[in-house]
């Protein structure tokens, strides 16, 4: 099954601010695409979905206007079972992978785009980097912290990549893009630490 896009662009008003702009949301908005693979899109979660979730799960509720919504991956796991998923840390990347091949999808903490291959670059992304290249080259060798979240396609038979800076009112944008298991280990490892210990395990409520 093709994992859907739950995007970011749309779920606020730091959202429609122009390219270059902080975002927020990329957590919750992972955290809804997530739990709506598992369950089959029964419901279809939107990112909207999830903002709502974390802050319920939470307590924080964001202010507008200013970037204050970032998530931690514990955060993220309330905002999961919130949603009608359960969370657990990935132990191992083998673990990782092979939860992904049974059906779990993954929530990711990365250093966008450290990692990423050419096709997991969002058309956001692309226009971000051109603007600062020119504004302030020094920001696109440093990335930026970002949640995103994959599975596995068995139809396909192939990892998936779901960053929620992709667009999912554009047709181009609106599915994961496939990725190698190198590639997934690679955008994983873009912080500090284990590439497990980025990497968030979803599942079905029901399942163990």
């Amino acid at each position: 099954m093709k994992m859907r896009i739950k995007s970011q662009l749309y779920s606020d008003a730091e959202a429609q601010k122009k390219v270059g702009a902080v975002l927020d949301d990329c957590g919750p908005s992972s955290a809804a695409a997530a739990v709506a693979y598992v369950n089959g899109y029964n419901p279809d979660l939107q990112a909207s979905d999830g903002v709502a979730a974390k802050a319920r799960a939470t307590g924080f509720v964001e202010k507008q206007g200013v970037s204050d919504n970032g998530s931690s991956l514990p955060e993220l796991m309330k905002t999961v079972r919130e949603l009608g998923g359960k969370a657990r840390p990935a132990d191992t990347f083998a673990e990782a992978v092979e939860a992904a091949k049974a059906g779990a999808a993954l929530i990711l903490w990365v250093q966008c785009p450290s990692g990423y291959p050419k096709q997991a670059l969002s058309k956001w992304h692309r226009n971000w980097a051109s603007y600062w290249q020119k504004k302030d080259p020094k920001v696109i060798a440093a990335g930026y912290g970002h949640m995103t979240s994959a599975s596995y396609d068995s139809d396909a038979q192939t990892l998936q990549f779901a960053d929620p800076t992709f667009d999912d009112k554009n047709p181009k944008e609106q599915f994961a893009v496939p990725i190698t298991e190198a590639d997934l280990k690679a955008i994983a490892s873009g912080k500090p630490g284990s590439p497990a210990s980025h990497i968030v395990i979803v599942t079905k409520k029901e399942t163990v």
